[in-house]
């Protein structure tokens, strides 16, 4: 699968599309404040740029993956610059930073790629009391009425690393100082055209493509065409935000509807769901971020280099918009396949 992302990197972006909806209803949770941020699984950093939008002034962003092709393009895209947006190349489970060192981890469409347990675990014990882990994802319900779950033959049976709601529930449950404190649901209109959609099959926008042979791909890409409506579709996708506090000592959020993270979903959900799609989230005013060092609590010889380099490069985001590029030291292994963004 890593193979199939460093393949893809370059053309990534034109191939995918990008919810701000649900960077928009994150940014209502955070506080008024600088805080500090990693977005997991961040590709290309199409979701990175939008969140970093929605954070405080003064508040500081990593984004992590473990294709060095997707970070590259991170930085491409906005020609060397990161714009307050950190590259940090690191498996999801596996998160190089202190203890209670962040405010806020995102995952957008890629905790199906993740060991979920060890990757909430690493969540967990990077937040701070009172910092808050959002997952946007979709269900295999949810994916089963997409287009490509409705025409494309074999799509949902081909896909089984997606999590149902109760699947993400009770891994969430099971682990130490995680509470699930809300979900939502969001609806998004699409249309495309049976010819954009053959690019995108062809292109293997979703890494869904890479599970069938080459053969079998051609042959349901036809299959698909056939079953389409017409020449332009429209359908609805759908996805699920879930939103997980850290406990504070003594203290666990309410799961359930009259939680103040649900109200905050509820009372601005009519506002989300009519945002328009072209029109940039703000950013909202605070000062200078108080970062916390970053990096492995218990660091030796080269553990030790590595840890410098993240809080530099975080601590030089802060102060001269000019993030340094992370980059894997020599000999590190991560896992035996990527891991690192969307479907």
């Amino acid at each position: 699968m890593g193979d199939h992302f460093g393949r893809v990197a370059a053309v990534y972006d034109s191939l995918r599309t990008t919810d701000e909806a649900p960077v928009r209803a994150i940014g209502r949770f955070l506080p008024d404040r600088p805080v500090t941020g990693l977005d997991v699984g961040c590709g290309t950093g199409r979701y990175s740029r939008l969140l970093r939008e929605v954070l405080p002034d003064g508040s500081v962003l990593a984004a992590s993956d473990v294709s060095e092709a997707m970070l590259a393009q991170l930085k491409a895209g906005t020609r060397g610059q990161t714009l307050g947006v950190v590259p940090l190349l690191a498996a999801a489970e596996e998160l190089p930073l202190r203890a209670a060192s962040l405010d806020l981890v995102t995952a957008f469409n890629c905790v199906h790629h993740f060991d979920l347990g060890r990757f909430l675990a690493a969540a967990a014990r990077v937040l701070r009391p009172g910092g808050q882990l959002f997952i946007y994802t979709r269900t295999p319900q949810q994916n089963a009425r997409t287009i490509w779950g409705r025409y494309f033959p074999g799509f949902t049976e081909h896909e089984q690393r997606l999590h149902s709601q109760a699947a993400l529930r009770d891994a969430v449950r099971r682990t130490g100082g995680l509470t699930v404190t809300a979900t939502q649901t969001f609806r998004h209109p699409r249309s495309s055209t049976a010819e954009r959609l053959r690019a995108q099959a062809e292109g293997r926008h979703y890494s869904t493509f890479c599970l069938y042979t080459p053969q079998e791909l051609g042959a349901s890409i036809a299959a698909f065409l056939a079953r389409l409506p017409g020449p332009e579709i429209c359908w609805v996708d759908e996805h699920l935000l879930l939103v997980a506090g850290a406990s504070r000592p003594g203290q666990a959020e309410p799961d359930g509807p009259a939680s103040p993270a649900s109200r905050a979903i509820n009372d601005h959900a009519p506002q989300i769901r009519a945002g328009r799609a072209s029109k940039a989230p703000q950013r909202r005013p605070g000062g200078r971020a108080q970062i916390t060092p970053l990096c492995a609590q218990s660091i030796a010889g080269q553990d030790r280099q590595q840890s410098a380099q993240i809080e530099s490069s975080l601590l030089s985001s802060s102060s001269s918009g000019c993030p340094g590029f992370l980059r894997r030291r020599p000999g590190r292994r991560f896992g035996r396949r990527e891991r690192g963004r969307g479907s």
